[in-house]
């Protein structure tokens, strides 16, 4: 599915960047595991702290303050950000809970994403299975938001 993604991004001469916190980079690097990836792929930032979201990531803290860092609307300030930091045609947002406790007073499972691609935004919310792992959350995600990416990139 990654493979298709890149070569469908390549194909469309398209560009892609990540903005990853409950991720962690995975997106990104499934997405470099496919030849040629570096042909389409911009680059990624990895932001898993507050503070640093709103230093190095330029999400306004009034809106992790106001809604959450697991929210809509700070997928949203993350993929818009990431889409000026790296002058991409396309730019991916991920954040949520993957356990295992409550964050922001949400249960384990809660993901919010979000794709800008040129002028259009795709939003995107998951709840997924809470007895999952960590890592199978995060595995989930990624392939969800791939297969969205491909919806869209190829109805473009």
């Amino acid at each position: 599915m990654f493979k298709e993604l890149v070569e469908s991004l390549i194909k469309q001469k398209l560009t892609i960047a990540t903005y990853e916190s409950l991720t962690g980079g995975l997106f990104t690097s499934l997405l470099t595991d496919v030849p040629h990836a570096s042909l389409t792929v911009k680059g990624s930032l990895v932001t898993y702290t507050n503070a640093i979201k709103v230093q190095v990531g330029h999400v306004n803290a009034e809106t992790i303050d106001q809604y959450g860092v697991v929210s809509a609307e700070t997928a949203f300030a993350m993929a818009q950000a990431c889409q000026k930091l790296f002058a991409s045609d396309i730019s991916v947002s991920f954040t949520g809970n993957a356990g295992p406790g409550v964050l922001d007073n949400l249960p384990v499972g809660v993901v919010y994403c979000c794709i800008c691609y040129n002028d259009k935004t795709y939003p995107l919310a998951f709840n997924f299975n809470p007895t999952l792992t960590r890592g199978e959350i995060k595995l989930a995600v990624c392939q969800a938001v791939c297969k969205e990416l491909l919806k869209i990139v190829e109805k473009n």
